[in-house]
This record gives structure tokens, sequence and C-alpha cells, in this order.
């Protein structure tokens, strides 16, 4: 958010996809990626400070995520990359029946962490931002949402242009976003009634309400902290 409010205009990082197409597509709009890595990378990042020995095997429905972690800056952060049509095959191989197996409740989420899976969520998340650390004051927030590689381009292409009249892009290369991935095993139309099912049930909105985030500031004051 404060990136954001700095340079005026910035594009999402999120989705490895949309930044592999801008880097090949249009060069020009790089240094404007937000430069945080992609939730993905981040959190592995904080996990390996705080365990230098933790393995680190991300899964979920992206097949991009597989040339994301191969890449120089997020390399050292992920150990393993597998979608969801991978992991099934695993327990299809160990016979494992899932229904089967006591289920456990995840509740350790915010409702803005909650909704970054599908398309739309991050811009929302990004104008909560915005709002919380008073920066909305003096910066008008102009996002657009971006749900598929074609309305990327669009974007994109009218960025180049300098007549975008939006400041923010959220790029999902998928449509729908992270839910429509290319590894998924569910419908995404079913997956995104579910999601938004999840999003309700958050027990708190802001993620600094999480009984986590009081461990990761402690971690995070700690000297020897390395992140």
């Amino acid at each position: 958010a404060r990136e954001l409010a700095e340079k005026g205009f910035l594009t999402s990082s999120c989705c490895p996809a949309f930044v592999s197409y801008i880097e090949k597509s249009f060069p020009t709009l790089r240094p404007f990626v937000s430069h945080n890595l992609s939730p993905m990378a981040e959190v592995a990042r904080f996990i390996k400070g705080t365990d230098p020995d933790a393995k680190i095997i991300f899964i979920g429905p992206c097949t991009a995520k597989k040339q994301e972690f191969q890449r120089e800056e997020v390399r050292p952060w992920i150990d393993c990359v597998l979608t969801f049509e991978e992991l099934q095959a695993w327990f299809d191989s160990k016979d494992l029946d899932l229904p089967a197996l006591d289920e456990d409740v995840l509740d350790n989420a915010s409702y803005f962490g909650r909704i970054f899976a599908r398309s739309g969520g991050l811009t929302d998340a990004v104008r909560q931002a915005l709002i919380e650390r008073g920066l909305d004051k003096g910066f008008e927030y102009r996002p657009i949402s971006c749900d598929g590689i074609e309305q990327c381009r669009a974007a994109l292409f009218k960025a180049s242009k300098n007549v975008l009249p939006n400041n923010f892009i959220e790029g999902m290369a998928c449509v729908g976003g992270c839910i429509g991935g290319a590894g998924t095993i569910a419908d995404p139309a079913r997956t995104a009634i579910q999601l938004n099912k999840y999003m309700k049930e958050a027990p708190f909105t802001d993620p600094e309400q999480s009984p986590y985030m009081s461990e990761i500031h402690v971690l995070k004051d700690d000297p020897n902290f390395e992140l």
C-alpha cells in the first residue's frame, strides 16, 4: 500500500504468470511491479527465517509456481512445488480415503487473507491496507482487477501507452484467479462459492488480530532474526 501511494502506479506481484508476462511483453512496466514477492515466497521466506532447516512445500492449483520457485529471488525459500492434481495422484497412490479422515478447523486467517485466491481479492485487501495506514486521505485509489490474461493484456497495453485511468492493476492470468489455475481438481465456479463461504466465516478482518501476528512481531524484533 505504501509503495503504491509513493509511486502513484503499481501492478500486483502475486501471480507469477502475470509477472512473467510483464517481463516478456511489457518490459517498460517492470519497475512498477510490486517489490514484494508473491504470498508463497514471502511466507516461505519468513518460515526459513525462523527455521533455516525447515523444508517448504507449496501446494496449490497454480502450475506457474513451478517456474516461479526456480527464480533466483525465490529459489532459496521453496524446496518443492506441487499442484492439487499431483497431490491427488499421491493420495490415490497411497490409497488414502480423505473423507474418512478427521477434519481440523482452519481459523487462523483473516478475511482479507482468505480472499487472495480469487480475482478481486487483492484489490480489496490493498484498499483496506491504505485505509488502515491512513494513506487513503491524500491518495485516490483507482484499481482495476484483471480476470484472465486477456484482461491483463488490455490493461497493461493501455498502461504502457499512458492511457490507463487506473493506478493499480491486479493481474490474474487465470480466469477466476488462483482458484482457476491449471492444476486444480475442482470446478472453479463451485470453488468460488466455497471460498466465499470460507471468507464470511473468518473470525477476524484485520490480519493484526490473528494470535499468530504477536509471535511474528516478537520474532521481527529479535536481533538474531533474519528476513
